[in-house]
């Protein structure tokens, strides 16, 4: 493969990827498959995938195109050259509004494609829960649908035009044809005439064979559309919707678009089974909705425990055994009402569902909705080995027969002792079934094998199909066979050898599978390593399920709240939670050796994680990668040492300790142009200045500060920048705390060791911890409320604490019981929307609320929005920002900055610079102050100060 490397290197315009850790990260989806390719290429251009393509020819290798791998068949993974076209492929070309079509490239997003068409009313039809990071590319290659193709149908109808490369580089332009055309292509002597030639006998000689012999179902994604070749409009573009790239890449896609409809409502209706549930689907059809969906108990319930579902489930009224989420339609929201209320009397009156309810409000229509999206994350939260995986998962019934079917499946799941979670298109006739497989256990995988056989007989007894949309992949394609019929798979084969004479792209997807359980993900063969650590991940169940809860779905590619910063801002899947898992699963199963650990491959994938913690609530398996790091770093350090950089971030409070003595000294000195060039040195960027020390110490304004008497009293945990940097904000929570009617206490300063954690020194950190928890265990003993300011501070007690100090967890449950955000204890005297201060202010003034991500990830800003919309006259909204880039030192270190920028150019900096003037920004972060200060020129304040300052002008 050197020459193969150095051939790309020197050829392509793009990024060349040989290392093991980049194999690693690519030999996954969001399968239950795992194969190292050979490499990896991104192309910049066209023509760079052009010229990757004519050198994999030159060296005779397969090739695998793949867009964001949400896939869970593993259709885009293989022992081939990975061609990654998510990253620089995917600019949308044209919208033309007017002939109602878009043209883009593989890698555009359909989330973002979305946006583009709606500024005019438009969107694509095809809707899969994968939206935030599905590509159109993958989209096109499983013929993808989603839970409106009863109204819009599949990828397959809205696909006009597809310009197609060939593994022998030659370039099609597929389009509707003439029937004068289409005969000009068929007497042609190229590759293209052969293809043509191909496609023509198949029309003229097994038109009745396909007609009889091919399932007749809603959606099919499924063998190579054959059916889709018999109409008049000659377009083969439609067989290359389904064809998994294994026909060749697409490298221009013609979508059909449609006008959006804004009018929706839905009605939940609640079972109290599942074959209830079912047995409804075809009277509700006849009601015509746009969707018919079905959620089990399985899925709520884990949604009841997710922190991605936190707030978000208020719509839910009991625990029913399925849900049937049913969506309308109309020219007007009066028109949808109609229908609603027309559909809930039908529903009544044949005594269907237990209870309904009827939803129209946006954002609760999107709660419902999130829901239905999380359900494949939410099955696979399960910490255990046993979990819902993807094997059965897409079977395709007509609506007719789907009650029948399930009844029989049902019975069969129960005689081997196994359940399932289920959910799915049950309006089309999908179904996704996910039964509880053990894959560590061989007797399991041997059952999962059998069913596979049996369930794929009960399915032709059907006459349907085993995938709706998620495409054959590894997992299915070795069956065709058996589900299409000698005599038709013949014909696939035929196309792919027209198409693909050397089986050179995607070899093994569609056509010539290979064996079901050739390369698992997880092998029972293949031991565990049980890597020593520091941290306690019992919680977890143990570092190596830990890492194993990434499932590979890919959320953490989406470009939307929080997880994962560096992606947003690279777009590179390197860059991801998913391929820092991947590269850590890779040493625990032994497919990269124990020792590359501390190697500089691993701390490439591991760096740029900010530890944001997105990821512990936004990832429906709760991947804690910020933990993972820290205990990575830990590793990673005893091996090459602690660089300089990191012990001065990691004591900063030490630091400040020492500079504070003589504060206007510290400053000057950390200004100088000869500190910031020794600190360049060690790495830490001249274009920031480290926070400057304030004249006076919180502490020691604290005890100069007389107090009225209060017979109720708080505790005010004094963390390093209020300390230090900014003890205004420390005075202002003291009067609010004041004002509200308490009596403040502040214990003497030590630091909680979030920047020791965040940079790996986890022995200093677990030592500042204990000194944090002896300090605080008598006011918490006594059950005084702990009020932090800073939320990475007050929630490193509430969550890290607890990895840190597990063999004292008794006496930290009791002092994480009484922590709180400043934020939520304001919240909890907010009575009908008023808050009990004396507010000073009488002009309408507007907020704007940046949260810091701990935050967000672990409390939400609901208490936060709480106090703020109860200041009289103000008007309050939340930036839709992420990170902001700044975390802690990430954004100080050298080679970070320009990132740690770009992440706060995302969306953060964007909203703060076109506020208006007078405009309060509040960001309780201390970095995030800081960022946004250095990317806008604006200055943020602490929740605390601005209550202080409409309270009474005090500081």
């Amino acid at each position: 493969m050197v020459k193969l490397a150095e051939a790309l290197k020197q050829r392509v315009d793009g990024d060349i990827h040989f290392d093991p850790v980049h194999r690693a990260v690519y030999s996954v989806d969001a399968s239950i498959y795992e194969v190292e390719p050979l490499g990896i290429v991104i192309p910049r251009t066209k023509q760079a995938l052009i010229d990757t393509i004519l050198i994999a020819k030159e060296f005779h290798v397969p090739v695998i195109a793949r867009g964001a791998a949400t896939g869970i068949t593993g259709g885009c993974i293989g022992k081939a050259l990975i061609i990654d076209l998510s990253k620089y492929l995917n600019r949308i070309l044209k919208i033309d509004y007017e002939q109602e079509y878009v043209i883009c490239e593989p890698g555009v997003v359909q989330d973002q494609l979305n946006a583009a068409l709606a500024e005019k009313g438009y969107r694509l039809g095809p809707d899969t829960s994968t939206g935030n990071r599905a590509t159109i590319g993958g989209m096109l290659a499983n013929n993808a649908a989603g839970a409106r193709s009863l109204l819009y149908g599949t990828m397959k109808e809205h696909t006009l035009a597809v310009e197609l490369l060939l593994a022998s580089g030659t370039m099609l332009h597929l389009r509707t044809l003439t029937p004068e055309e289409f005969q000009n292509k068929c007497s042609q002597t190229n590759t293209e005439g052969l293809i043509y030639q191909t496609i023509q006998q198949i029309r003229e000689n097994e038109k009745e064979e396909i007609f009889e012999k091919f399932p007749h179902l809603p959606r099919r994604s499924s063998g190579y559309n054959l059916d889709s070749l018999l109409d008049d409009t000659l377009n083969l573009s439609k067989l290359i919707a389904g064809s998994e790239g294994s026909l060749g890449i697409a490298t221009e896609i013609t979508l059909k678009i449609c006008k959006k409809s804004t009018n929706l409502g839905l009605c939940v209706i609640y079972f109290d089974s599942l074959q209830k549930s079912l047995s409804a689907v075809e009277t509700i059809l006849k009601h015509h909705p746009t969707a018919v969906e079905l959620i089990d108990d399985k899925i709520i319930e884990a949604g009841r425990h997710a922190p991605s579902m936190r707030g978000k489930l208020d719509w839910l009224k009991s625990s029913p055994k399925a849900l049937l989420v049913v969506e309308f339609c109309g020219n007007s929201q009066e028109d949808v009402s109609t229908k609603l209320a027309q559909f809930a009397d039908d529903m009544k009156q044949q005594k269907i569902g237990n209870e309904l309810t009827l939803i129209i409000e946006p954002t609760q229509m999107a709660c419902v909705w999130e829901l239905r999206k999380a359900g494949l994350g939410l099955l696979l939260s399960k910490r255990s080995y046993s979990r819902a995986i993807a094997f059965l998962e897409d079977i395709s019934i007509a609506p007719a027969q789907l009650a029948s079917f399930m009844q029989q499946f049902s019975q069969y799941l129960a005689s081997k002792g196994k359940t399932a979670g289920i959910y799915g298109h049950v309006g089309s006739g999908c179904m996704h079934i996910r039964p509880y497989i053990d894959l560590t256990d061989p007797k399991e995988i041997k059952l999962m094998e059998q069913m596979m056989h049996d369930v794929s007989d009960l399915v032709l007894q059907h006459n349907g199909a085993l995938s709706g949309e998620h495409g054959d992949g590894r997992v299915r394609s070795w069956l065709n066979k058996k589900m299409f019929g000698d005599h038709l798979y013949s014909l696939f084969l035929s196309i792919k050898e027209a198409f693909d004479p050397d089986n050179r792209m995607n070899p093994g997807k569609v056509v010539n599978g290979t064996p079901f359980l050739e390369h698992l993900r997880i092998d029972p063969k293949t031991p565990i390593v049980a890597l020593r650590t520091f941290l306690d991940f019992s919680k977890e169940g143990g570092f190596a399920l830990a890492v194993d809860m990434c499932n590979g779905n890919g959320l953490c590619r989406k470009a939307e709240k929080v997880m994962c910063p560096s992606f947003q801002a690279t777009g590179d899947e390197f860059h991801t939670t998913r391929a820092r898992a991947q590269a850590l699963r890779a040493i625990i199963h032994s497919r990269l050796p124990l020792q590359e650990l501390t190697s500089q491959g691993i701390h490439d994938v591991m760096d740029l994680c900010l530890e944001c913690k997105g990821c512990k609530t936004e990832c429906p398996s709760e991947v804690d990668m910020a933990k993972m790091k820290a205990e990575f770093l830990y590793h990673y350090q005893h091996e090459h040492g602690i660089p300089l950089r990191s012990r001065l971030f990691a004591f900063i409070g030490k630091m400040n300790l020492v500079g504070s003595r003589f504060p206007r000294l510290f400053n000057k000195l950390m200004q100088s142009a000869v500190t910031k060039q020794i600190l360049d040195w060690i790495g830490i960027t001249k274009e920031r200045s480290l926070p400057l020390l304030a004249e006076k110490r919180f502490s020691v304004w604290f005890k100069e500060h007389q107090q009225y008497v209060h017979t109720k009293s708080v505790v005010l945990y004094n963390d390093t920048f209020t300390e230090f940097n900014h003890p205004e904000i420390g005075k202002s929570a003291v009067h609010v705390l004041e004002a509200l009617g308490y009596k403040v206490i502040v214990p003497e300063w030590h630091c909680c060791g979030r920047p020791a954690l965040s940079k790996g020194l986890l022995i200093q950190a677990k030592e500042m911890a204990q000194r944090v928890l002896k300090i605080l265990l008598p006011y918490a003993q006594q059950g005084l409320p702990i009020i932090g300011l800073e939320p990475s501070c007050l929630l490193t007690i509430k969550d890290d604490f607890v990895a840190l100090l597990g063999a004292d967890i008794k006496n930290l449950q009791t002092v994480i019981k009484q922590c709180t955000t400043f934020d939520e204890f304001v919240a909890q005297h907010v009575v009908e929307g008023k808050l009990p201060l004396p507010f000073t202010h009488q002009d309408k003034i507007d907020i704007k609320l940046h949260a810091h991500c701990h935050q967000k990830a672990l409390v939400g800003t609901g208490q936060t929005l709480k106090v703020l919309r109860a200041i009289p006259n103000a008007t309050v909204s939340e930036i839709p920002s992420g990170c902001c880039g700044l975390a802690g030192s990430f954004g100080y270190e050298k080679e970070h900055y320009a990132l740690s920028l770009k992440i706060g150019e995302l969306s953060l900096f964007p909203h703060v610079r076109e506020s208006s003037a007078g405009t309060f920004i509040v960001a309780d972060g201390v970095s995030c102050r800081s960022q946004i200060e250095h990317g806008t020129q604006s200055s943020a304040m602490h929740l605390a100060e601005l209550l202080c300052v409409l309270k009474d002008k005090r500081r």
